[in-house]
């Protein structure tokens, strides 16, 4: 077994000669999963069932949020394979791959072997993805000659509260000049995000994307993904909040515990005001009840948003494994 740190790729290397038949073969291997294989889409009645899955983990890629609200880019599909939650998807290069969230009895083999069964079929390698490093004993103990990729690009960013909202110290100057640089810029208020200022929320989006081009939205179109999390409201308990600059929408963030960790996947502003993205930030993590631990998810590889987070001085990268399994 291999561990190897690597740049992301699609797990489909096609040629200009063969793109067009591996397009086809994904497109006839997606609709065979509710045929032949008896997989299915995720309803919102399904998202108790994920979240005895995902409970300790602090990644949202493996919530049902994100199943939920990405269902449109990735088109998501599961199974319940022996005890083990099988969900399989099409990743950013439009190819099959799957992600494996085990059960009580930590057995994946029933699930594995389905796997391998239906990529094997479709001519498409096996990747198992965004596999928390305390499940990689599961996967050796299928007793395969496996291939872990670790990527340090798809790292999340975790910061213990305390440490993230303490301002004491020529350490924290910066924070407080943050604050204070944004607080200076006129009337400045925060308020709780509950369902009634989704529509606010919206309009933050939708300002956002007016000085951005969708082509360079990484996953997709993430305004799109973020409206469909209204549909789910009432079955989570999101939180974060809004900031109001002159009593106008400026920004959002929202989030959900997942792991003991309040995770924040989506968050946006109307205009790049310094010191903006720390005082929104501090806002939530100092409201009443919040986690002790917040998540601020990967930084894609892209240097600015790395430089960012890296400015706050995270606690930990947890890191996010890819299992290569032969099929």
């Amino acid at each position: 077994m291999t561990v190897i740190q690597t740049k992301y790729q699609g797990i489909c290397e096609k040629s200009e000669n063969t793109g067009r038949q591996s397009h086809r073969n994904v497109i006839e291997f997606e609709r065979e999963l509710t045929g032949r294989y008896g997989f299915q889409r995720f309803q919102p009645s399904d998202d108790q069932m994920v979240d005895q899955y995902s409970r300790d983990s602090i990644f949202f890629d493996l919530s049902f949020t994100n199943f939920w609200a990405w269902d449109g880019v990735f088109h998501y599909y599961y199974r319940i394979v022996g005890d083990t939650l099988t969900v399989v998807y099409m990743d950013l290069s439009g190819c099959p791959a799957a992600i494996l969230m085990p059960g009580p009895s930590r057995d994946l083999g029933e699930a594995a072997e389905l796997l391998r069964d239906m990529f094997a079929r479709s001519g498409a390698p096996l990747q198992v993805d965004y596999v928390p490093e305390e499940w990689l004993p599961d996967f050796r103990r299928l007793e395969l000659p496996l291939e872990i990729v670790c990527d340090r690009d798809w790292s999340d960013y975790v910061y213990t509260v305390a440490d993230f909202v303490n301002l004491e110290g020529g350490e924290n100057k910066g924070k407080r000049r943050e604050l204070k640089r944004f607080a200076g810029l006129g009337e400045v208020a925060f308020r709780p995000f509950d369902r009634d200022r989704f529509d606010d929320a919206l309009e933050i989006f939708d300002r956002w994307c007016s000085w951005h081009r969708c082509r360079d939205c990484f996953y997709g179109c993430e305004r799109s993904a973020f409206a469909r999390v209204r549909e789910i409201w009432d079955r989570r308990r999101f939180y974060g909040g809004l900031i109001y600059l002159d009593r106008a929408p400026a920004a959002f963030a929202l989030g959900e515990t997942l792991g003991g960790c309040a995770c924040y996947s989506f968050q946006k502003n109307v205009e790049n005001f310094r010191g903006l993205t720390y005082y929104l930030s501090y806002q939530c993590a100092v409201s009443p009840g919040h986690p002790p631990a917040l998540n601020w998810c990967e930084d894609m590889g892209l240097e600015g948003l790395r430089e960012n987070k890296l400015r706050y001085r995270p606690n930990q990268l947890v890191s996010k494994y890819s299992v290569r399994i032969p099929t």
